[in-house]
């Protein structure tokens, strides 16, 4: 169940993010994975499961940023039609 509400999170941040800030994808991922380990730092002790958690925190951090590409996608494909159409 938690697995779900971690998905559709990471999906709505990525969405929320691409609106808002639609350029530089590498730094949605990079705030991403920055993100995820600070809140991973006071539940882990530095050690192998700390390094298997952000292995996971990358392999979670490609949904939020193809989230954000998508959203972007979506809003320049919005853009050009209305440009179009104005011409």
């Amino acid at each position: 169940m938690q697995t779900r509400y971690s998905f559709a999170g990471l999906a709505v941040a990525g969405a929320v993010s691409g609106v808002v800030a639609p350029k530089h994808l590498w730094a949605h991922y990079l705030g991403a994975v920055l993100g995820q380990a600070a809140n991973e730092l006071p539940f882990l002790k530095l050690g192998p499961q700390f390094i298997l958690g952000l292995v996971f925190l990358a392999g979670y951090s490609i949904i939020f940023v193809v989230a954000a590409a998508i959203v972007v996608l979506l809003r320049k494909r919005r853009t050009s039609e209305s440009t179009d159409d104005s011409a």
